[in-house]
């Protein structure tokens, strides 16, 4: 889809009688005056359904708010209100809850719509149907059970009962395994297409699903155990993620892989398409915010020359030690260098400053910023200080910011730099380095180069990665721990660790965390070694809460990690009801005369 001109959406769905069920239900009606039938008869219109079905895409992933908040591993930073999702104080009048389950409900009427008009037994009608079941699996890790349309709504029905999960994951399964054996579809599609690759990916992640939820039962919730009754799904989640891998190795580093210039590489199996050059509007907005997230504030891009970030998603006290030496995933995951501005940021915008570090020679530039890992010591960033003395001072020339350096520990350590290049060194808690303007380091993997030099967070025009090798690595892992093959999933966990230069493990019982835990988390199991490496080589995607809510670790981990969150209590409703599920938004209880509070999930 990354050529695909998305055709005006004056045109996309013309004429269509979409007053069917409610907002949350529905497409947007863009009429235009031309008879359905007769426009989508042809490659024209449905190519125009096909591409605002892939469009509709983008409201839908990399929501920081729903996939990230409220876990292990990222927090908010310089006092920002945390947000109802990190402290479990929802309900079911949130709009973020609400916007994401309309905007999946739009892109199942859209992936129906082009289905319908594709015609059976077509590419269209297969894609349309893997998008659709990607939305199907986006609404069941968020909410669980919901309302059911395998077909295009177009009249004023508004009687739509919740379907099971069950249900949901079944009609799912078979649905896309149909699709697979239909090879109607390319074995791979790095250029946003669906794909038999993705559809393996969603499958390996549907039946692992299932699994947790369907066939284990919990037994301690702030304990995190509970019991595998059938390993049946998890062999079908391993054998889906293998064919998924299809045999790829891992073999371009962790840095090349997120490199900006390497989009569509092998590893990234399917992703949603941007593109800056066929943008037909205001490139200002036109794009997402995905590399203004994850970090702390650098200040106004103009004013100082470093990318702008919201404060939001900063590294929790665990995340700082995630990392051990050697392991190549934290210089490729996180912006250790930003480069000094001088007086004209914006006339030097990407030749000086943070985007710098893609532009080509920075042997010679001024260092601004610098972060150093937890495991760092302090006699190894002196002598690294000492040795490149010219490149932290600011004599002579008039740069914009101050010069300085943190070695991200708890205690973190910061170096603030004199004109002459020697500086003075202070101990800061944690609580007061998340206190700090540039008191932390920010993700790169969603970088974009091109950003113009505005104090704004649409410029991005990277592709959002969806579905990425390495996480069918270590959802092969999780599976075959859960079936029962440890030394299987022990060699996925490896193998994700070699290429990282990580050292390898000869069990995992051999695995030690470099963060600590109160008394309550108890041991480190396999299970945490698997969700661990996960968070060392997803950090910054999309996938965290998702994982700690299936594996049943959501009370467990926000207990022992989220600064908000002291009991299970916490999480709880008055009813004592764990808020395991967000709540169905009450506009679609009121709007849909098959559901009834009810249907409302538990805790809520």
């Amino acid at each position: 889809m990354k050529k695909t001109k998305i055709l005006s959406l004056a045109v996309v769905l013309a004429g269509a009688t979409l007053t069917s069920c409610n907002d949350f239900l529905d497409a947007e009606n863009k009429s235009a005056g031309i008879g359905t039938d007769e426009y989508f008869s042809n490659n024209e219109g449905i190519n125009s359904a096909k591409a605002q079905a892939y469009y509709s895409l983008r409201a839908v992933t990399g929501n920081y708010e729903l996939n990230c908040a409220g876990t292990d591993l990222y927090t908010s930073v310089r006092g920002k209100d945390p947000g109802d999702r990190q402290r479990y104080s929802l309900s079911s009048e949130d709009g973020e809850c609400s916007s994401f389950y309309k905007n999946c409900y739009t892109l199942i009427q859209s992936a129906n719509f082009y289905k319908e008009k594709a015609g059976e037994n077509t590419v269209g009608d297969a894609e349309g149907k893997f998008l659709r079941q990607y939305a199907y699996y986006l609404l069941t890790q968020q909410f669980g059970g919901v309302p059911y349309l395998d077909t295009y709504k177009s009249d004023a029905n508004r009687n739509y009962p919740k379907a099971s999960l069950e249900s949901i994951y079944d009609n799912a399964e078979a649905e896309l395994e149909e699709v697979y054996n239909s090879n109607l579809l390319p074995e791979t599609d790095y250029k946003g297409n669906a794909s038999k690759q993705a559809v393996a990916a969603l499958l390996a992640k549907y039946y692992l699903a299932e699994a947790w939820d369907m066939n284990t039962t919990l037994t301690n919730a702030e304990a995190g155990t509970y019991t595998v009754n059938s390993t049946e799904n998890f062999k079908k989640a391993a054998d889906w993620a293998v064919k998924a891998i299809n045999g790829t190795q891992l073999t371009q580093t962790f840095e090349q892989k997120w490199a900006p210039s390497n989009e569509g590489n092998n590893e990234q199996i399917w992703s949603v398409q941007y593109n800056r050059a066929g943008y037909p509007g205001d490139l200002s907005s036109g794009g997402h915010g995905l590399q203004n997230m994850f970090g702390d504030y650098y200040g106004d891009p103009t004013k100082t020359g470093y990318k702008q970030v919201g404060s939001n998603g900063a590294m929790t006290e665990k995340a700082l030690y995630l990392w051990q030496r050697g392991d190549t995933r934290y210089e490729g995951t996180f912006m250790t260098k930003m480069y000094n501005t001088t007086e004209d940021p914006v006339a030097d915008w990407g030749k000086t400053g943070y985007y710098a570090y893609y532009k080509g020679d920075t042997a010679n530039l001024n260092y601004g910023l610098r972060y150093f890992p937890a495991y760092t010591s302090t006699s190894e960033v002196e002598a690294e200080f000492k040795a490149n003395q010219a490149r932290y001072a600011i004599s002579g020339t008039k740069f914009k910011n101050q010069t300085l350096a943190f070695i991200l520990s708890s205690p973190a350590i910061q170096y603030t730099f004199k004109e002459d290049g020697t500086f003075t060194k202070t101990t800061l808690t944690y609580e007061n380095l998340c206190l700090s303007v540039n008191g932390g380091t920010t993700v790169k993997k969603w970088d974009d180069p091109e950003t113009e030099c505005q104090n704004n967070t649409k410029l991005d025009y990277r592709d959002i990665v969806v579905f990425d090798l390495s996480d069918m690595y270590l959802v092969a892992a999780e599976a075959y721990l859960l079936a029962g093959n440890e030394s299987e999933a022990l060699n996925y966990v490896n193998a994700v660790r070699a290429r990282a230069n990580a050292r390898q493990l000869s069990s995992f019982d051999n695995y030690t965390a470099a963060y600590s835990t109160p008394a309550s988390f108890g041991s480190i199991t396999p299970l945490d070694v698997i969700l661990d490496e996960s968070a060392r080589e997803l950090y910054g995607q999309f996938e965290r809460w998702t994982q700690l809510r299936r594996t049943k670790q959501l009370v467990r981990y926000n207990i022992a990690f989220n600064s908000y969150i002291n009991s299970i209590a916490d999480m709880s409703n008055a009813r004592g009801e764990v808020k395991w599920y967000r709540p169905i938004p009450q506009q679609a209880i009121n709007s849909n005369y098959s559901l009834t509070t009810a249907d409302q999930n538990p805790g809520y």
